[in-house]
């Protein structure tokens, strides 16, 4: 069967210096003329499962710009090769060590701590591959993570203040470790940079939706939710992270109505282009 193709969308393997393992990258080019000041650049986490679907809410709203609040921008994203083990690498990638569960045995062990090298690949590698090809706009570079990829959001943008103009952590995984983030607060309030932070997390994440009531799995599911807190969590840091940075910064948190953990991407990803844009 013939494959279907995104158009003007692309792949490439990317590796760091030396003998690292490389990291497939997912590039959607904007389609017309660069603005003067260059296209804006939104770096997404999970390529491989949320690509395509990224690139078609940007370019479905940037095609009505004035109704949607929506514009084009240089989309990329950082996956994995077919080959390779996502889960295991993105543990690692994503993480600055073990989580709370695995630190209890409650977890399966996979390695951990491969936030920094991540961070440094993007700044020193990947940011300039993009920029030699593209006109970017260096006011305007947005990180997007869900999940686990939502707590490296959140760390990188407390303890990074440089890498990016403005963050995206959506359903984030608060409950890997949580007192790492709110030591970021402490540590970016000292840097004394403003912040531009959107938060989101949908309705069914803590509590068990409706149409999951009553499956085999659900007990097991129903318990996990609830320890892990993402809704009460995720409410509590926003409303903190307010506080602790004051009003210089831009703190945004938003409970998405009938989303779940894996169907909140859409809605969230149209919301994440319109906070770029400033809206």
């Amino acid at each position: 069967m013939p494959a279907v193709i995104v158009p003007d969308a692309e792949w490439f393997d990317l590796a760091p210096p030396g003998s690292g393992a490389p990291w497939r990258i997912f590039l959607a080019r904007p389609r017309g003329p660069a603005p003067s000041g260059g296209f804006p650049l939104i770096v997404m986490l999970d390529a491989n499962a949320a690509f395509a679907t990224f690139t078609e809410v940007m370019r479905r709203g940037a095609g009505r710009t004035q109704a949607t609040g929506i514009e084009e921008a240089v989309l990329v994203g950082i996956g994995y090769p077919e080959d390779d083990d996502s889960r295991r690498r993105r543990t690692f990638d994503y993480t600055a060590g073990p989580s709370a569960e695995m630190r209890e045995g409650l977890a399966p062990s996979r390695p951990t701590g491969g936030r920094d090298a991540l961070l440094a690949f993007i700044e020193s590698v990947l940011k300039p591959r993009l920029a030699a090809d593209l006109l970017l706009d260096p006011r305007r570079h947005l990180l997007f993570g869900h999940s686990l990829g939502g707590w490296f959001t959140l760390d990188v943008a407390l303890r990074d203040p440089a890498a990016f103009a403005a963050y995206v952590a959506v359903s984030p995984s608060l409950w890997w470790d949580e007192p790492r983030l709110r030591e970021g607060l402490v540590a970016r309030r000292e840097a004394g940079t403003a912040l531009r932070l959107a938060m989101m997390v949908g309705e069914w994440e803590e509590a068990m939706a409706p149409w999951q009531q009553g499956g085999p799995l659900s007990a097991d599911m129903a318990a996990r939710r609830a320890a892990r807190g993402m809704v009460t969590r995720a409410t509590a840091f926003a409303a903190a992270a307010a506080a602790e940075l004051g009003p210089g910064a831009d703190i945004r948190f938003t409970l998405l109505a009938g989303e779940d953990h894996a169907s909140v991407l859409p809605t969230a990803m149209a919301r994440a282009l319109r906070f770029l844009r400033g809206g």
